[in-house]
């Protein structure tokens, strides 16, 4: 499992805790943006060293063919595993399902000081300020990339954006890839192996520079990007431009 931790970072107290996950939009949103699934065990092994873990509730339709086997799974981690099948109906439960149980637990356990969600969804705006600001909890939010509400995340304590790890391989290239489109447009600049891992760093500073280091280098071995040698005019020294040779598309 990999993190991004963000300008808000993970500051998990080792207090009473209850643990609240929207499997459903983790699962598609793994298998949508990134054609992963998510690495439950190792997110679940992280928290558990960090804090003082009461119980972890996981929420989802399970009555779909691409995710009702994770129940098995996720049953390694925790019993209160809370199907959200609607039936016939067309309306989406999970959420609120999810929101009654969170009131539930702190109406009827208010020695649970932390409340941690995995959700990115606005929905639960209101019940991350009411805990904080009426009941003095203290509130965290993993969110799969992409999918983080600023007004969610406003109103929380901390909160952590998630990516599978070949998720974090794809976001650097994307990111690679659109600094090198940028700078193709401008002819008068050439664009270098560290050039580009510096500037990149600095536009995405959840990336550490050997990471981007390690992705350039990679599509430069795929033949996605090529290392052209130029002579610069003004100095006569010879460096090797970096060229896309398929341009990603807008």
């Amino acid at each position: 499992m990999q993190y991004i931790v963000t300008a808000k970072e993970e500051k998990f107290e080792k207090v009473r805790t209850a643990v609240f996950v929207d499997y459903e939009a983790w699962f598609y949103g793994c298998k949508n943006q990134y054609q992963a699934e998510p690495d439950v065990v190792g997110w679940f092994n992280h928290i558990r060293d960090k804090g003082q873990i009461d119980d972890v509730f996981f929420f989802a339709d399970f009555s779909h063919d691409a995710i009702k086997d994770h129940i098995v799974k996720l049953r390694n981690i925790s019993n209160s595993i809370i199907d959200c099948s609607k039936g016939d109906k067309a309306k989406e439960y999970t959420d609120f399902i999810m929101l009654d149980h969170i009131y539930q637990r702190l109406f009827r356990q208010s020695d649970i000081k932390q409340f941690i969600l995995f959700t990115g969804d606005s929905h639960f705006q209101s019940v991350v300020a009411f805990l904080r600001n009426f009941n003095e909890k203290k509130v965290g939010i993993y969110a799969l990339e992409g999918s983080l509400s600023p007004l969610l995340a406003e109103a929380s304590d901390w909160y952590v954006k998630v990516v599978p790890s070949n998720g974090r391989f794809e976001s650097i290239k994307k990111a690679l890839l659109k600094n090198l489109s940028w700078i193709c447009e401008k002819p008068e600049a050439i664009p270098t192996f560290s050039k580009t891992v510096s500037v990149v760093a600095r536009n995405y500073p959840e990336y550490q520079e050997k990471d981007i280091a390690n992705v350039l280098s990679s599509i430069i071995s795929k033949g996605i990007v090529k290392q052209e040698e130029i002579v610069i005019a003004t100095s006569g020294v010879t460096v090797k431009k970096l060229v896309v040779s398929v341009m990603p598309a807008r």
